[in-house]
C-alpha cells in the first residue's frame, strides 16, 4: 500500500529534493507526497487528504510555524498520524519542545536523505503496526457488543424460579445459574401444559463463548417449543433432537434433562439426553433417580428417547444440575464431586428447593476458595407438596 506523506516547508526546493531523492519510490507507488509551504497550507492539505500518514514539518517557518502546526494537529483525532519534525542541526531546545508536544521523531537539517528514509520505513512500519492493533480493538468491541447481547438474551431466557409456582400450588421451585464466562451454555426452564402439568428442563451445551450461547438459544427454542405441545419428554427429545441434528453444523450437542410432573398426583414422567441424572430427596434418603440411557440432542437425527415414570410423596424434591456442581475444582484440583453433593443434600433435606440452592452454591464457593471457575453452575429444583 502506499504511504502517504506530507512535507511542510517553507524552502521551494524541498519539493524538488524530495522528488528527486525518492523519485524511485514515487515511480512505483510506495510513497505519495503532498506539499505545504506553512502550517495554515498544511492544515488544508490535512482536511482535503485523510489519507496522510505522515506529516515531515520544519520547526521554523513564516504565518504559522511547525510547533503551532504539531499542536493543532493534536487537535485533529487522527492517533494515526505520525509528525516528524525538521529542525537545525544541535536545537535541541525547539526539539524538546517539538517531542513534549507529541511529534513521533525528528530529523536535522542539513537533511540526510539516507537516516530520512529510514525514518519514513519505521515510521509507516510504527502505523502499520498501531493499525493492526486498532484493528483488533474494533473486533474486540464488537465481540464484547455481541456478548453483552448474548448475556442480555440468556437473561430473558432463563427466569427467576424461587418460591411458590404461579398456577401450581402445589409446586414449589428454586433456580440458580452462575455463568463461567460473559455467556454461558446452560439453560433450564418450565413449561405449563395444562392445569395440573408442569414441564420442566435444564440443559448444558457443549463448548463456550458465542458459538455456545447461539446453540443454547437453538436447543432451548426447540426443547421449549415441542414441550408446549402437550408431548411425553421422550417425544419432546426425539424431536428436538431431530431439528438440532438437522441444523448442527458446528457439530455440537446438548445434554438435556426433560420431565413433566403432574401437580395432582406427584407422577413424575421423564426422559434423559445425556445429561447429569437428577436427584430425588426423600424424607429418609437422597437417592439418584434411574437413567434412561439416551444420548445428547444434535448427534444422531433418529436416535430413540425412553421415558421413565415415578411416584413422588409430598415433601420430596428433584434436584436438577450440570456438571459445573459436581466437576466444581479448588485450587488443588480436586473435585467437588457427587460424593459431596450427596452429603450436602442428605444434611439438607428439609429446606425448601430455594434455600437448597443457595446452601449448595455457597458450599462450593467455599470448596473452590480462590480456584478458577469453569463451567457455568446451573441448580433447579421442584418440590411437591401434596394436595
Amino acid at each position: 500500500m502506499s504511504f502517504h506523506i506530507l512535507s511542510v516547508d517553507d524552502e521551494m526546493d524541498m519539493q524538488d529534493l524530495l522528488q528527486q531523492k525518492f523519485r524511485r519510490q514515487l515511480k512505483e507507488g510506495t510513497y505519495i507526497f503532498y506539499f505545504a509551504h506553512n502550517g495554515m497550507e498544511a492544515l488544508n492539505e490535512l482536511e482535503k487528504n485523510p489519507q496522510i500518514d505522515m506529516v515531515l514539518a520544519d520547526i521554523n517557518m513564516p504565518e504559522m510555524d511547525g510547533l503551532s502546526l504539531l499542536s493543532q494537529i493534536s487537535k485533529l483525532e487522527r492517533p494515526l498520524l505520525k509528525v516528524v519534525m525538521i529542525s537545525a542541526y544541535g536545537d535541541m531546545r525547539n526539539i524538546r519542545d517539538a517531542m513534549n508536544r507529541g511529534a513521533y521523531d525528528f530529523i536535522n537539517k542539513p537533511i540526510d536523505f539516507n537516516d530520512l528514509e529510514a525514518t519514513i520505513n519505521k515510521t509507516r512500519e510504527e502505523i502499520y503496526y498501531l493499525q493492526i492493533q486498532q484493528t483488533e480493538l474494533d473486533r474486540l468491541s464488537r465481540l464484547e457488543s455481541e456478548l453483552i447481547a448474548s448475556a442480555e438474551i440468556q437473561k430473558m431466557l432463563l427466569p427467576d424460579l424461587n418460591g411458590p409456582c404461579e398456577g401450581y400450588p402445589s409446586l414449589s421451585l428454586g433456580s440458580f445459574i452462575q455463568p463461567a464466562r460473559f455467556v454461558g451454555g446452560d439453560f433450564y426452564g418450565i413449561v405449563p401444559i395444562d392445569d395440573h402439568r408442569l414441564g420442566f428442563f435444564i440443559a448444558d451445551v457443549s463448548g463456550k463463548g458465542i458459538i455456545a450461547s447461539s446453540f443454547m438459544l437453538m436447543s432451548h427454542t426447540a426443547v421449549s417449543i415441542f414441550a408446549r405441545e402437550g408431548y411425553a419428554p421422550d417425544k419432546v427429545l426425539q424431536s428436538a433432537n431431530k431439528n438440532l441434528a438437522v441444523a448442527n453444523s458446528e457439530t455440537m450437542f446438548t445434554t438435556t434433562f426433560y420431565g413433566i410432573i403432574d401437580s395432582e398426583t406427584g407422577l413424575f414422567s421423564y426422559s434423559n439426553a445425556g445429561h447429569n441424572l437428577p436427584y430425588i430427596v426423600l424424607k429418609n434418603s437422597v437417592e439418584e433417580i434411574p437413567p434412561t440411557h439416551n444420548i445428547a440432542l444434535g448427534i444422531m437425527e433418529n436416535a430413540p428417547y425412553s421415558l421413565l415414570t415415578i411416584s413422588m410423596n409430598p415433601g420430596d424434591k428433584i434436584l436438577l444440575f450440570t456438571d459445573g456442581v459436581t466437576e466444581a475444582q479448588n485450587i488443588e484440583n480436586e473435585l467437588f464431586g457427587e460424593d459431596r453433593l450427596l452429603q450436602l443434600l442428605g444434611n439438607n433435606k428439609d429446606l425448601s428447593p430455594q434455600e437448597l440452592n443457595k446452601v449448595i452454591f455457597k458450599a462450593l464457593n467455599d470448596f473452590k476458595g480462590k480456584a478458577e471457575q469453569f463451567d457455568d453452575i446451573t441448580l433447579l429444583g421442584i418440590q411437591w407438596n401434596g394436595n
